[in-house]
């Protein structure tokens, strides 16, 4: 435990001082970056020292085993994350094309010295509302001279090998299979089609290696620290004590709205329900919300613009179902449901389980009665946490006292689905383009003189070469828009004017908040709107 606290830390510091530094000096420099990861280092090294594990986890045969298989899928879907071949970029998985283009923007953008609180690159007048603590950190690396699809894969390996170590502290080889093969009855179709596929692609509840670790880049944080202090939070109320300094869980809990706000209102659920459940941690427990409530409140206001990210909550119940009914469930899930029953009926009468699962089964409630983004799917970044809460507990109170041969029937139900689709969806053999390595050169050399700050009118594609350059856009990629919860629509439909040439678009184009227009035909175009939005840098002559 020592070593992952500390990485933990490590990162957290770095980013939050980052935060700080940005804004006092109006934007990320190297000297701030150099400065941030020394601090950041430091406080690493202190929490190791400050660490200890009072109760080492033995590895068994099972756990060696479901270790080499997350290894494995890790080394495989982050190795080849973003790789080069001939003239393009590739990404392994088609989940991550539009993933990974919003990500190689923000890196680069914040990279390139904006004003802090940045403003959304992706949309003109509008703050930058998204959890960017993973990004910054890469933004970090990049100033230091690491090239950024480099850093990606970096920072993908060791966010892995975190991810890993803390689901298997958290609850063995079982957990990890929890997560490496969650699914319902969908792989089942293997028998019927003979090929070999990610068959919970296009359903709600997707693999969740796939669909969350490798595209959503603040688990790669956002996962260990959680499961961390899960762990340490349960020995602390019903073990006797975890060895982990209080201020590091306090760091951990506070920072956590820069990574993931769907783990900080997990996270927070939990807390809550330890209230109720360990009497004798209540003290302690209102503390340590008091002291993280203003940090974690300051953090959560930034990356959710203000608050007005709230506006995507919602009532909505049954999630995804639509006019599915229990086929939806029954697909999705399989089994899981009914052994969760059956695991809220067994742990009536144990207070640890029933205060973690209690927390679980009511995430999971929540989840199912209430959107909490534009996109319903998001539900997936709560549910997730529901599922790795309760999956230790469903082990111990409901397959392990099974006869062996049940057990291994209900293991099977539970997770051939799962490990089906995780096998069929990394084997991308040829992967999927991204960009022509050629393109992104040709674009780079042609907006290199324009100050990072002035914003383009380009075609709102996700993989636009100016987006991949970390540029700021007047109104980008819709999907990328409508998740993030964005009043785009009055926006895109003036840049259509625009792209379309209709009678005026000149004049229109003008108007926007944009100084630049940004054209592929017949090649690389820069055409000035407006004087630049910089008042230190001299105004390039294109």
């Amino acid at each position: 435990m020592k070593w992952v606290a500390g990485i933990l830390c490590a990162v957290a510091v770095a980013v939050v001082c980052a935060v700080i530094l940005a804004f006092a000096w109006d934007g990320l420099t190297p000297r701030i970056a150099a400065l941030s990861l020394f601090f950041g280092l430091g406080a690493g090294l202190i929490t190791w020292a400050t660490t200890s594990d009072p109760a080492p986890r033995r590895l068994n045969a099972w756990d060696i085993a479901m270790l080499c298989v997350f290894a494995l899928a890790s080394l495989r879907a982050f190795l080849w994350l973003i790789y080069p071949v001939g003239d393009e970029w590739r990404v392994l998985s088609p989940n991550n094309l539009g993933d990974m283009s919003l990500h190689l923007q923000f890196i680069r953008y914040l990279a390139s010295g904006v004003p802090f609180w940045p403003a959304s690159p992706i949309l003109a007048g509008s703050p930058m509302v998204y959890p960017l603590g993973s990004d910054l950190f890469n933004s970090l690396l990049a100033l230091l001279s690491l090239p950024v699809e480099r850093g990606l894969v970096w920072t993908g390996l060791a966010g892995a090998a975190l991810t890993g170590w803390a689901l298997w502290r958290w609850g063995g080889a079982f957990v990890l299979a929890a997560f490496l093969f969650n699914g319902g009855l969908a792989g089942f179709a293997i028998f019927q089609t003979g090929q070999l596929a990610d068959f919970q692609s296009e359903l709600a509840w997707k693999n969740f290696f796939l669909s969350m670790l490798v595209t959503q880049r603040g688990l790669l944080y956002a996962l260990p620290a959680g499961l961390l202090l899960l762990q340490v939070w349960r020995d602390d109320c019903f073990r006797g004590g975890s060895g982990l300094p209080r201020w590091v869980q306090w760091l951990l809990y506070a920072s956590m709205p820069l990574f993931s706000v769907h783990a900080f209102i997990f996270l927070s659920i939990v807390l809550a329900a330890l209230y109720l459940g360990a009497p004798d941690a209540r003290a302690y427990l209102v503390k340590f919300v008091a002291w993280a409530f203003l940090p974690a409140s300051a953090f959560v206001f930034c990356v959710t613009g203000g608050f007005a990210a709230g506006d995507g909550v919602r009532f909505f119940p049954g999630w995804m179902q639509a006019n599915q009914g229990v086929w939806f469930w029954l697909l999705n899930f399989g089994i899981a449901i009914p052994l969760f029953a059956i695991l809220a009926w067994r742990i009536r009468i144990n207070r640890e389980a029933l205060c973690m699962v209690g927390a679980g089964l009511f995430t999971f409630a929540l989840a199912f009665l209430f959107a909490f983004a534009p996109w319903e799917w998001d539900n997936m970044k709560l549910l997730i946490w529901a599922w790795l809460l309760c999956a230790p507990f469903l082990w111990q109170f409901v397959l392990a006292p099974s006869h062996s041969a049940l057990r291994w029937a209900l293991c099977l139900a539970l997770f051939f689905s799962g490990a089906v689709s995780l096998i069929g969806g990394l084997d991308g053999r040829h992967g999927y383009r991204l960009a022509l390595r050629s393109e992104l050169a040709e674009t780079a050399a042609a907006i290199s003189r324009i100050p990072p700050t002035d914003r383009f009118v380009i075609e709102p594609d996700f993989n636009h070469p100016v987006i991949l350059l970390g540029r700021p856009v007047y109104c980008g990629y819709e999907g990328h828009l409508w998740s993030h919860g964005l009043n785009y629509q009055g926006k895109l439909a003036a840049l259509r004017s625009v792209l379309a040439r209709e009678e005026g678009w000149l004049e229109t184009a003008k108007g926007l908040d944009a100084q630049w227009l940004y054209t592929t035909s017949p090649g690389p175009t820069v055409l000035r709107l407006k004087p630049s939005s910089s008042t230190d840098r001299a105004e390039p002559e294109l």
